[in-house]
């Protein structure tokens, strides 16, 4: 039988936002950041639903007109979602589902829905050896939802799915190795634009010695597979590099890895070959988890069936609901993309998500809501803006099965 938690025995754990998933390693990756997590032994489900009342500065996600205004309108969003998990000392599964339904005012014909949803599994099958497995799945009605390179913002519905899998074992009691396999798609719902979609999948293997407590360094090498516009045209990648990371506390880790990338465009029959560089620092503590990444490498154009120089900068700040009754949710990142072709547009971006929140109860919250994003593809009239922004109200309770 299902029974509420009314004093849970193990601390909540918010989940890690978009942010915070890129910078820790794939392996442990968790839901994205619509869900919350609640780390309780045994079997639990989380349903909930959000409520908002917002205002949307660009619906149709055009750039100004002469009088520098934009088509906007208020809406109505209700949000219902859900989350199964359980944890063990050796397993721990936890999915969830999302839906919104949005309701304009004036732009009646914009009203639609979109979906979420994501399963993490990491199971200890020994004291030496991990799996893991993640999937999300992403159903958006505008790209500016979506968190790619080389993705232009269009009113234009997608469809995206990320999956990994692989091995985390202890080769010896100072060497740990991690195999990862990787597949992307995306999928444009409307076929009357020049965005093309496609696919890739990717090896990816890394081997590293701890050289105490803090210290480990060693070597990564990936390989990726990138079959773009339509299957018309493949792109191959291969990177090979080091790895370094520092502990300087408890809490604090240091992650940089360095190398050469290359890519072969077998459509076009060229070749680059090219530094790449990643790095970040994050810091946990009973109150907050925040963090910064940078990233410089080479990328496929899901849009377009090209190739990129893309560089990212992320930071994020996640307070945990149990441990503060107002709270921060916060994530900031930006994007330059360099297609490898002149005729594919050039784009720099912009995303900022910020959610003020009190919790009323432990099963009752309001926020405060407020999403901005801008992009521009440097040419005239190429700068595209979106606040998204409001008041919404939170009902959510974990339960146990029991």
């Amino acid at each position: 039988m299902l029974a509420l938690l009314q004093r849970p025995t193990v601390r909540a754990l918010a989940a890690l936002g978009l942010a915070a998933a890129v910078a820790a390693p794939a392996a442990a990756q968790d839901q994205p950041t619509e869900f919350q997590s609640w780390r309780i032994p045994g079997w639990t489900f989380t349903p909930g639903v959000t409520l908002g009342a917002l205002y949307d500065s660009n619906v149709t996600l055009s750039s100004p007109d002469v009088n520098k205004q934009t088509p906007n309108d208020k809406l109505l969003q209700l949000e219902p979602f859900g989350q199964l998990a359980y944890f063990s000392p050796r397993t721990s599964l936890s999915s969830g589902y999302q839906g919104s339904l949005r309701r304009y005012f004036d732009l009646g014909s914009l009203d639609g829905t979109d979906h979420r949803a994501y399963v993490s599994l990491r199971e200890r099958t020994s004291r030496r050896v991990t799996l893991f497995a993640n999937d999300n799945y992403s159903q958006v009605p505008t790209t500016d939802q979506l968190d790619l390179a080389g993705v232009p913002y269009r009113r234009t519905g997608a469809r995206y799915n990320s999956l990994s899998g692989g091995v985390e074992a202890r080769a010896t009691r100072s060497t740990d190795v991690v195999v990862r396999y990787e597949m992307n798609w995306l999928d444009f719902v409307r076929k009357d634009t020049l965005l093309t979609g496609g696919m890739v999948n990717g090896l990816h293997s890394e081997a590293t010695h701890r050289f105490g407590e803090r210290v480990s360094a060693g070597a990564e090498y990936g390989v990726r597979r990138a079959d773009l516009n339509q299957g018309t045209r493949t792109v191959n990648f291969q990177d090979a590099g080091g790895v370094f990371r520092y502990r300087t506390g408890a809490n604090t880790t240091f992650e940089a890895s360095a190398g050469v990338a290359h890519l072969i465009d077998q459509a076009i029959r060229a070749t680059r070959t090219g530094p790449y560089v990643k790095a970040s620092l994050t810091r946990r503590t009973d109150r907050a988890s925040y963090g910064v990444e940078y990233d410089r490498s080479y990328v496929p154009s899901l849009s377009f069936g090209g190739t990129n120089q893309s560089q990212e900068a992320r930071g994020y700040i996640q307070m945990p609901l149990d441990r503060n009754r107002f709270y921060v949710q916060e994530s900031a990142s930006w994007r330059r993309t360099d297609p490898f072709v002149v005729s594919e547009l050039a784009l720099d971006s912009i995303f900022v998500q910020t959610v003020l929140g009190y919790a009323v109860q432990k099963w009752f919250r309001v926020e405060g809501y407020d999403a901005f994003s801008t992009q521009d593809n440097r040419i005239a009239a190429g700068k595209i803006s979106r606040n998204v922004a409001g008041v919404r109200v939170v009902v959510s309770e974990p339960m146990r099965i029991r």
